[in-house]
């Protein structure tokens, strides 16, 4: 016996697409409100790799009838039967495949650097959950989350307050609500340590995983480690003494009296740790005064370092510059800096580089 299956040389290809889209659509149609069925799958789960058996369903075949369809185009009669869609076997050679991916992936280790300080990792360190399928990993990646925070507890600066000797060599600690600093992302730290195991890297780097807050999202003071963490080119700001000092690689290579925000209303120059956001030469600053009224206020230098909109900047028409100032007659909260120390102070700051506040 033989199937011959004879094709007219003048097949209606614009009649045959308009039936093809209506044998789908009517297929479509008919599938409504039936399961699909779900495909076996292997896993890693808690160290241990399995496989989780398919689910058969009761949805017709689409592409089985189209294929069909295809077969009897030319017919003046088309007969399609259905089937139902059949899902992956547990044993088929896809599932097989991830399954041995997954048992490679779970033998793996990687050291994770942060800092000057290596970690050493293995799968189950850090994956709770694994799945390989269409040549793409999925994974969740919790288990890692506790090794994470004991690191951020040992090592991060973002949300600390920091030990810091002043020009007078005094140590204080300061406030803790700054900016300045870096914390590792649970998330961020597992998929790149579980992607690394994947790929059989043997290291990853914690920089790529650091966020901050404030205008730099990425984080600010990563990699330094000396000065607890403020390295040696900063700004110390005192509030007491009404004064600025500018830093660069552990020298003082300028300071100014100014005048911070006004204490009286509440104004005041917050404390903390805080990092020189961005520079701008020749700008306006605009707000709104105690007695609600606003104002405009141009400037010739502007170094902003808090998201609230504290910074430094020249203040050319301020008249009281007394070291008391500050208590009744101070600003909204910037470091007010006489136009002849403006300049030399903008020049000596570097973006991102931390502001002490105290």
């Amino acid at each position: 016996k033989q199937n011959v299956n004879v094709m007219p040389s003048q097949l209606d290809d614009e009649q045959t697409a308009l039936m093809r889209r209506a044998v789908y659509a009517e297929t479509q149609k008919m599938n409504q409100g039936r399961r699909a069925p779900v495909d076996a799958y292997a896993e890693l789960k808690n160290g241990k790799v399995s496989t989780v058996a398919a689910k058969k369903g009761n949805q017709y075949d689409v592409q089985d009838l189209i294929k069909q369809f295809n077969s009897q185009r030319a017919n003046g009669t088309i007969r399609l039967t259905t089937h139902y869609t059949q899902p992956l076997a547990a044993d088929s050679k896809t599932v097989q495949a991830e399954k041995a991916k997954l048992q490679t992936l779970s033998k793996r280790k990687v050291t994770y650097t942060v800092e000057k300080e290596n970690y050493k990792f293995t799968a189950a360190d850090v994956i709770t959950r694994a799945t390989y399928q269409h040549g793409k990993y999925n994974f969740d990646t919790s288990a890692v989350n506790g090794r994470i925070a004991k690191i951020n507890e040992k090592q991060a600066t973002l949300g600390k307050a920091f030990k810091f000797r002043t020009h007078a060599g005094k140590e204080i600690t300061t406030s803790d609500k700054g900016s300045y600093g870096w914390k590792i992302s649970e998330q961020l730290a597992g998929q790149s340590l579980a992607h690394a195991m994947a790929d059989n890297k043997k290291n990853v780097n914690a920089k790529s995983d650091i966020y901050g807050i404030g205008y730099n999202r990425r984080g600010t003071g990563y990699g330094v480690t000396s000065n607890n963490g403020i390295g040696n080119t900063y700004v110390e700001l005192s509030l007491a003494d009404q004064h600025v000092w500018f830093y660069k690689d552990g020298k003082c290579v300028f300071d100014a009296s100014v005048v911070t925000g006004k204490h009286s209303s509440g104004d005041d120059t917050p404390k903390g740790v805080w990092y020189i956001m961005y520079k701008q030469r020749n700008t306006t600053l605009r707000g709104t005064s105690d007695n609600g009224s606003a104002y405009a206020s141009p400037v010739s230098y502007w170094a902003p370092f808090t998201d609230s909109g504290c910074g430094f900047h020249d203040a050319s028409w301020r008249t009281n510059w007394s070291s008391t100032a500050y208590l009744n007659d101070g600003s909204n909260g910037c470091v007010n800096m006489h136009t002849s120390d403006a300049g030399t102070a903008y020049d000596s700051l570097t973006q991102y580089e931390p502001v002490i506040v105290y």
